[in-house]
This record gives C-alpha cells, sequence and structure tokens, in this order.
C-alpha cells in the first residue's frame, strides 16, 4: 500500500481517483481491483505501472517502460468488462492501442485545473438563494434534479455515494434545488469536483459559481486542495474567477467491445 501511494502520488491530480480508491475501498473489495507492474520481482523493486478498477471504470498511469501490453491484457480478458477509461497514462500517449477487445466509442479531452487556498476568490450567493451542504434526506430531491441534468445526469446510485462518501453542496430557493456541485472523489490531501450542473432556465445567474465556490470553501477548511476538469468556456471562465489555474489535460474514453 506504501509503495502504491508513493508511486501515485508522483502525480497526484491524474492519479486523484485511484489514490482515493486505495484509501476508502483497499485493496480487498469486490468491485475495486489493484495490479502493479514491478520492475523485478523483489520487496525493493520500483514500480514501473499501476492499473485500477472500479466496477467497469479503468485507470492505469506508468512509466515508459512498463509492460503495457500486459496491462492491456487484464482490462480485455476481465469478467467485468470495460465501459470506461481514464486515458492519461503518463508514460505513454494512450493506453488505447494496447487494448485487443475494446475500442474508443466517444472520447474526450478536458482542462485540468487545481486551486490553491492562498488564490481562492470566495464568490457570495445571489440575494434570495440559500446554500448549504446536502444531506441524504435531500435524495429524492436530488435524484430528480440529476434525471434531468442533460450530460451531466447520474443515476440514483452516483447521486447517493457523495451524499455518503464525500460531499455535495446545493443552491436553493423556496424549497427547489437550483444548482448543485459535488465531489467524485477525495484522499486526504485533494479533492475531484463534478456534478457541477444548472438547468438552463436559471444560468446566467451566478449560481453554479456560488455553489462551487461554497464546496471550494469546505474543502479548503479540511485542507483538501480543489481539482477539477471542464470541457467548455463557460465553465473555465467561472473557474478561473474562483481562482483555479490549468495544471493539465485529462482524457476520458467511452468503450465498447470490437
Amino acid at each position: 500500500r506504501e509503495r502504491v501511494v508513493a508511486y501515485l502520488s508522483s502525480a497526484p491530480q491524474l492519479n486523484l481517483y485511484m489514490l482515493g480508491n486505495v484509501e476508502k475501498l483497499g485493496f480487498h473489495n469486490a468491485i475495486c481491483e489493484f495490479w502493479a507492474d514491478v520492475a523485478e520481482q523483489s520487496s525493493e523493486a520500483p514500480l514501473r505501472a499501476v492499473l485500477n478498477r472500479y466496477m467497469t471504470g479503468w485507470t492505469v498511469y506508468g512509466t515508459t517502460a512498463a509492460d503495457w501490453r500486459t496491462l492491456g491484457a487484464i482490462l480485455d480478458n476481465h469478467p467485468a468488462g470495460a465501459e470506461r477509461l481514464q486515458d492519461n497514462p503518463g508514460g505513454i500517449a494512450s493506453f488505447l492501442p494496447y487494448l485487443q477487445r475494446y475500442q474508443a466509442k466517444q472520447q474526450e479531452t478536458e482542462e485540468v485545473m487545481a486551486l490553491d487556498a492562498i488564490h481562492f476568490q470566495p464568490i457570495a450567493a445571489p440575494p434570495g438563494i440559500g446554500i448549504r451542504r446536502g444531506t441524504v434526506a435531500d435524495l429524492p430531491s436530488l435524484i430528480d434534479f440529476y434525471a434531468h441534468a442533460e450530460h451531466m445526469s447520474r443515476s440514483p446510485a452516483g447521486v447517493e455515494r457523495p451524499l455518503r462518501d464525500t460531499r455535495l453542496w446545493l443552491a436553493e430557493a423556496a424549497g427547489q434545488i437550483l444548482a448543485t456541485a459535488l465531489t467524485n472523489a477525495e484522499t486526504r490531501a485533494l479533492a475531484m469536483i463534478g456534478g457541477v450542473y444548472t438547468p438552463l432556465a436559471r444560468r446566467g445567474q451566478g449560481l453554479s459559481q456560488a455553489v462551487c465556490s461554497a464546496l471550494c470553501a469546505d474543502l479548503i477548511a479540511d485542507r483538501k486542495q480543489p481539482v477539477l476538469y471542464w470541457g467548455t468556456p463557460a465553465a473555465g471562465a467561472v473557474y478561473r474567477k474562483l481562482g483555479f489555474h490549468s495544471t493539465g489535460q485529462w482524457r476520458s474514453v467511452w468503450l465498447h467491445s470490437c
């Protein structure tokens, strides 16, 4: 565990999901598995790569010298299958050429940003809007909210998980949820923000930036650095207002079997 965490921590923002899975789920969980490529069979040998499966989502990070072909075969032949790949492998441009059973159905390359506490610029909510952390009591309303959230839609389980395991913040007025932001993964030092959504009819009112600001303040108070990735200019503008700065690119791939 110590070796895996130390290795992944060399690029903590790219490996945030894997680090979070090690901390939250460990190495003995039916929905989460890890493989390590070791340079030689020794307890002191350096790691060359780490591969992680969380349900049907896969993440890999390694050096140029890693045995990428064998890592690809693990994914290809796993009985759980593969629906999504975080294709930010570090030592090579893409993990896709090493997959034989799967091909990319859809790909997105987005900008990764991080927020340093010293650069945080809080943004207040508009008048008449309440901002608060969501609770399990909000689950039915949040399931309905995300069911109509276009490309940001989530399954009921995907809504419940941050309420129980990480955190979700929301903006509301007259008992109606107007905007949300949550963390998809957290470690002791970092948190990946996602699920930022405001319905079309309420956009342009500063709701997303206000709820993101509250979430970031909550994370910084817990001494966790907020990290996120985005794909639209409007989203990027919101995050820059809050003080986020670019740290690289994030590539997501949706897979289908061939």
